[in-house]
Formats: structure tokens, sequence, C-alpha cells
């Protein structure tokens, strides 16, 4: 079962007063980090226990990785199996308390969780420019 969040939660932080015709409102005032996050979470929501999950590098798998952490330290998730894309993300997994397994191992993925460098209107998408 996958566990829903709402990131929108941790941006109330995030907005700012603009004057309309005839009254005050919020505008909440997203950053570029704050999308990433965004959509790290929605990612989440897809994984379910006993999942093999491809790890992304960069910032957008990072917050991923963070939040899976947190699930599991919840027992919200177990039994999550992260196949990383890099020494780094390799690193990251342990941090969260998550021993990573290699490719060869679990050679097919249920989901894969990175961010995509241009995604055009019909959602089709470039992966790996690198940043």
């Amino acid at each position: 079962m996958a566990v829903p969040c709402s990131p929108f939660l941790y941006l109330e932080k995030f907005a700012m007063i603009t004057p309309s015709s005839s009254s005050i409102s919020v505008v909440p005032v997203l950053t570029e980090n704050d999308l990433k996050r965004i959509a790290a979470y929605k990612a989440v929501e897809f994984v379910e226990s006993g999942m093999v999950l491809g790890l992304g590098t960069g910032l957008t798998a990072a917050y991923a990785i963070d939040r899976i952490g947190e699930l599991l330290k919840q027992g919200k998730l177990e039994n999550i199996v992260g196949v990383p894309t890099s020494k780094k993300t390799e690193k990251q997994t342990l941090c969260i308390g998550h021993s990573p397994f290699r490719p060869a191992v679990h050679p097919v993925l249920d989901l894969a969780i990175d961010g995509a460098d241009e995604v055009d209107l019909q959602l089709n998408l470039i992966k790996g420019r690198g940043n």
C-alpha cells in the first residue's frame, strides 16, 4: 500500500503577500528545490513495502531517499531493496540505515526514482544532463 504525503504542508513558510484587485492574497513562492522535493515526495507515494527500487543521483533522488528513510523508520515501509546508481547514492542509503544492493543481485526494478532534466507536454523526458 502506498504511503500518501502532502509536501505542501512543509511549504507554508514560502509565501508572499501580493496585492490583488480588492484584497490581499497569499501566493506560495516555490523554489526549484521545493519543486524537486514535491516531485520526489510524490514519487515516494508509489513506493510499496517489498519493492526493489532504482535510486538515482541528484537532489530529487536525494529528497526521495530521505523520505523513504523516514517512512522506513516510522514502520510505514519495510523490506525495501535499493539499487543505487552511484557511490554518492549508495552512501546516502547507508546514512538512512539502509543497505544498498547491486543490480546483479536484483536486475529487475519495480520502480526507479530520479530527476528529469527536461519534460515536454507529452511527458517525453530527457535524462542524463547531470545537474
